[in-house]
């Protein structure tokens, strides 16, 4: 781990302290997606991953790997995976245990779930097993990140399923694995569950209550390892009458788009009592695809793009109570649920991606601004109703210098603050020290 003094050309605040996770430059690294449950309770250790992107990794680099960083042991790095295919990391909330999967779907089709004892030598156990005969059988694209109930005792997972002959796009299944007896359950699947974005409730009160994301017209599927989707994301547009916003990457009018943009619910992780957030869908207003619980408690927090009569658009934090019901369109206008814009106070506001400390007191984002620079954001939550007390905190430089998202989040205490960035050349974890 190496003190920082100066970031992409700027010189590191006297309020924080500026540390690269790694030594050697010249092997890309980089953070678990920031939703991801990778860290110690006590905020000790936690996992990051080499020869991978923000977004996962590749099921045949021989070169990714899981590495666990010991703060109390001044940041020491220890590799914890050895396979090929390593994918979904999770620590148990007490965090004695790692879990993590293995995918062989482009292989033989199978799906492992393995687990190290953190306490005991590092004893690894297979613990669950998908195979092309299991219900419901599982393909690739496999999304790359697990989530684990807040007692231990399940973790989740998306897969594609395995299409039948003359069928053109997959179906995707939430599939819920007992972490004792390695049983697996399929509590909901469809065509436009592709990009779920689970996470589990972190209140201990909650334990089989999971956060989803409904990508409403989308489809995805692979084909010979690479991923072919139409119309991903996409929202209804009040300034042209309501018609369909194409997906950026798609300009041609003449295409068919039949993407109608996403929306947020809560359900039990076997597929019941369905509730409903209110943000997005509503002609104006559309979910970015990130959210995340408000620390342990029943809140949660997203980001959303507003599209503009003039042309531009802005990107809110909100705050919500979810209402029960599975209610698709026109959220934000329901009169059910709550919503609070945390980020109010910033004009004008463009914030992507956050995460929140355990308490649900403090909130990290990053920030695109108007001209292309990465900034880094740290704010306070407050009681019901009330904005964010976001401070801007470090410049992480333009995006052309570093194009990857810096997906920041902070440490259970909320003491440190991670993000990624290529600022140096190659792909790299940093951690700020927060005073």
């Amino acid at each position: 781990m190496k003190q920082l003094f100066e970031f992409a050309g700027y010189p590191v605040p006297e309020q924080v302290k500026l540390f690269r996770i790694t030594d050697d430059l010249s092997i890309p690294a980089c953070h678990v997606y920031m939703e991801a449950q990778i860290f110690s309770p006590d905020s000790s250790f936690f996992i990051f991953h080499q020869s991978a992107h923000p977004h996962g990794s590749s099921p045949s680099d021989q070169q990714h790997r899981y590495l666990l960083c010991d703060l109390k042991d001044h940041g020491k790095i220890t590799p914890i995976t050895t396979e090929c295919g390593v994918t979904a990391p999770a620590l148990s909330p007490d965090g004695r245990y790692f879990y993590y999967f293995v995918d062989d779907l482009d292989r033989d089709g199978s799906l492992r779930l393995m687990r190290i004892d953190l306490e005991n030598n590092r004893e690894k156990t297979e613990i669950g097993r998908l195979t092309p005969d299991s219900p419901l059988p599982p393909e690739a694209p496999f999304y790359p990140l697990s989530t684990i109930s807040s007692d231990g005792r399940h973790i989740a997972i998306s897969t594609g399923i395995r299409k039948k002959p003359g069928e053109e796009w997959n179906e995707y299944a939430l599939r819920v694995f007992d972490t004792e007896t390695g049983e697996s359950t399929v509590p909901l699947h469809g065509l436009e569950y592709c990009n779920l974005h689970l996470q589990y409730s972190r209140d201990p009160a909650a334990p089989r209550t999971i956060l989803i994301q409904h990508n409403h017209g989308s489809r995805l599927t692979c084909e010979n390892g690479v991923r072919k989707r139409i119309s991903h994301v996409a929202a209804l547009d009040a300034v042209s009458n309501f018609t369909l916003r194409p997906d950026k990457k798609q300009f041609d009018p003449q295409k068919e788009h039949t993407g109608f943009g996403l929306d947020l619910h809560i359900i039990e992780d076997d597929g019941t009592f369905w509730r409903s957030l209110p943000a997005g869908r509503n002609g104006v207003e559309f979910c970015q695809g990130h959210h995340c619980w408000r620390g342990k408690s029943a809140q949660v927090i997203t980001s959303t793009l507003l599209f503009h009569a003039n042309g531009t658009v802005t990107q809110e934090l909100i705050e919500m109570d979810a209402f029960a019901g599975e209610q698709h369109l026109n959220n934000a206008d329901s009169l059910q649920g709550s919503r609070n814009i945390l980020s109010r106070d910033i004009v004008p506001p463009h914030f992507l991606h956050f995460a929140t400390d355990d308490a649900g007191s403090r909130i990290i984002s990053d920030y695109e601004a108007d001209n292309g620079e990465w900034h880094l954001y740290t704010g306070t939550l407050g009681n019901p109703g009330d904005a964010a007390e976001m401070k801007f905190i470090l410049n992480l430089g333009s995006r052309e210098q570093s194009p990857w998202h810096p997906h920041p989040f902070l440490s259970p205490d909320g003491k440190c603050a991670f993000f990624n960035s290529s600022a140096e050349g190659t792909l790299q974890p940093y951690m700020l020290l927060l005073r």
